[in-house]
């Protein structure tokens, strides 16, 4: 089923949050229920054994194998929601352990965003990665519902409280989720990062809280997605612009104008939030289906069209199989994922399609 949500927040404004949720569990869409309570958990469990053995390190580490064997607070992240979703309670609190000790801040719930092993100090940039803060908090919000453990719910309020406080402002007409403390605003513009808006995790801060800010940001950053497309796919820049004065958008400086590495999770956390709307399906499906399965690239510049030397890994594959791709066949396993990020994308398609994702 697909929730159109650029018309469902034409009713919710002004709603209370008993109201706006009814709304969003009558389109399926709560997600912080496990795959196993979804009926569909077995897949997700043999999927999350493969993760564990090629990426979870005993110390609760989760490894970017990708990028020399560093970690970060978005690794962290997914690793615990996918210990959560999977029931396995000792690899879930190894890895929240490590990432609290070695990366939460001291001065709020926040945390930094990479860990780089046998550097000194290994934590040398304190910024934080506002998805790898999200992330981190909807693993605590899942586990502690699954395990009735009233300090992770708590954990979880807490760094949701500080992403809003600290993670947003206004821009234009916009409340806007920004990507981290430092680095990303100036004067004239500030830059946003499309998917660090994980819908998911955005809707159980706004159940947690009841605040109706986690709406805003949320209704907000639909808005942008569908507006702050580019190029002949009408697709989401990696890195996005929005100049402080008139609201405009524009491709980010400083980043190559690509929807790749990271505006790839946009249709996924879309599509697991019940929020991908039909007209966002329709660009996405026009895309995947010009060049196939056999030929997805691994980005595509949004200025000129050219396209990446070397295909898209079979994460992104995934991705596409869950937003329009028509010759996606079977889900790939994570035996076949290259390195930690196409391997993570791949689990999160399960999860998602096990929750009954939005199609």
């Amino acid at each position: 089923m697909l929730l159109d949500f650029m018309k469902l927040q034409k009713h919710v404004s002004g709603m209370g949050r008993r109201s706006f949720l009814s709304v969003m569990a009558a389109a399926g869409s709560i997600p912080f229920i496990s795959a196993a309570e979804a009926g569909d958990g077995t897949a997700v469990n043999q999927q999350w054994a493969i993760f564990r053995s090629k990426y979870f390190h005993p110390d609760g580490r989760i490894v970017d194998t990708g990028n020399s064997g560093e970690s970060h607070s978005e690794g962290q992240g997914y690793g615990m929601l996918f210990a959560a979703t999977a029931g396995d309670q000792a690899a879930f609190e190894a890895i929240w352990v490590w990432a609290r000790t070695n990366l939460q801040h001291k001065t709020d719930a926040l945390f930094s965003w990479r860990y780089l092993d046998g550097h000194n100090p290994p934590v040398a940039d304190k910024n934080n990665a506002t998805d790898g803060d999200l992330l981190i908090a909807l693993g605590l919000a899942r586990a502690g519902r699954l395990w009735k453990r009233a300090d992770y719910i708590q954990d979880a309020m807490a760094i949701y409280a500080d992403v809003l406080k600290l993670m947003t402002m206004k821009v234009g007409p916009y409340e806007v989720l920004l990507p981290g403390a430092t680095g990303f605003v100036t004067k004239d513009a500030v830059t946003l990062n499309l998917s660090y808006y994980v819908m998911p995790s955005l809707m159980q801060a706004f159940e947690l809280s009841a605040d109706p800010r986690w709406q805003t940001v949320m209704e907000n950053g639909l808005r942008i997605i569908g507006k702050g497309r580019f190029g002949q796919w009408k697709l989401p820049p990696d890195w996005l612009s929005i100049n402080r004065q008139t609201g405009a958008f524009s491709i980010a400086k400083g980043w190559p104008p690509r929807f790749s590495f990271d505006a790839i999770r946009v249709p996924l956390y879309l599509y697991w939030a019940h929020m991908l709307s039909p007209e966002l399906l329709a660009d996405f499906t026009r895309f995947w289906n010009h060049f196939g399965a056999s030929a997805l690239p691994g980005w595509i510049d949004l200025t000129n069209g050219s396209r990446s030397p070397y295909n898209a890994p079979p994460g992104y594959l995934a991705v596409a199989s869950c937003s329009g791709l028509a010759s996606a066949g079977e889900l790939p396993t994570l035996d076949n994922a290259p390195d930690y990020y196409s391997a993570a994308l791949t689990l999160l398609v399960y999860i998602a399609r096990a929750e009954g994702g939005g199609m």
